[in-house]
């Protein structure tokens, strides 16, 4: 792959899953020159399983230091305000539109070449609903001409590994990796540390996200490795 050239769109539930499921990706294209953008479906004020409530200011300072770091060139939120903002709330229809064509960084506007959605093998509603609205916008056109991206793949959570609402269909499996080095997890575990609104003991610390890595680097060979699964490829 000439990750110079390539454009990438990662569709995000919330702010972090993009660093959780793309880090590597994201770092690759942008150390060899290429554009990556996030749409995040969701920035709103939620309740930690222990209570808690999340504030969104809180959580968008974070987005705005974790997007700098990372140097995303650009991101754009679908739904921000104080409530609980579940994205199977919303219309179906609305946020395929958005991602589709409304949306400042949508995907008739900037053209990209990947893009990167989370997989449906989750317990959380909003990744399942995410998959489903991202897989609808993605779908050709015959009818209309229509930007389609290159790529289309799906990356993984590491708490959502063994448990998933699909279970019953299977579970992620894997068919495209990115070699990480030590250091490079190293440093995703410190970007997603940033995301302190969102930090759960036992499940987002850098624990979980070195032993994924290491289950998906011995799969091919490697120590350490991000997971993909490849929907649709052609050149």
């Amino acid at each position: 792959m000439k990750l110079e050239k390539e454009r990438l769109l990662v569709i995000s539930p919330h702010a972090d899953d993009e660093v959780l499921g793309c880090y590597g990706l994201i770092k690759k294209i942008k150390d060899n020159g290429g554009e990556v953008f996030v749409q995040i479906l969701s920035l709103g004020g939620y309740k930690k399983i222990e209570g808690n409530q999340i504030n969104t200011e809180d959580w968008q300072e974070e987005l705005s230091k974790v997007s700098k770091i990372l140097e995303i060139d650009d991101y754009d939120v679908a739904f921000t305000n104080d409530e609980i903002q579940h994205i199977d709330t919303k219309p179906q229809q609305e946020l395929i539109e958005y991602i589709e064509s409304k949306s400042k960084i949508s995907i008739s506007k900037i053209k990209p070449t990947i893009v990167a959605i989370p997989t449906i093998f989750s317990t959380h509603q909003d990744h399942t609903f995410a998959y489903k609205v991202a897989i609808a916008a993605l779908r050709p056109h015959p009818q209309k001409a229509t930007h389609m991206p290159q790529l289309v793949i799906s990356y993984e959570s590491p708490e959502y590994y063994f448990w998933s609402a699909y279970s019953e269909f299977g579970r992620f499996q894997p068919n495209f990796y990115l070699n990480l080095s030590k250091n490079e997890l190293s440093k995703k575990a410190e970007i997603l540390n940033m995301y302190s609104t969102q930090m759960r003991e036992g499940q987002r610390g850098g624990e979980n996200l070195f032993s994924l890595a290491r289950i998906r680097g011995n799969e091919i060979g490697l120590e350490y490795a991000e997971g993909f699964h490849i929907h649709r490829l052609f050149t």
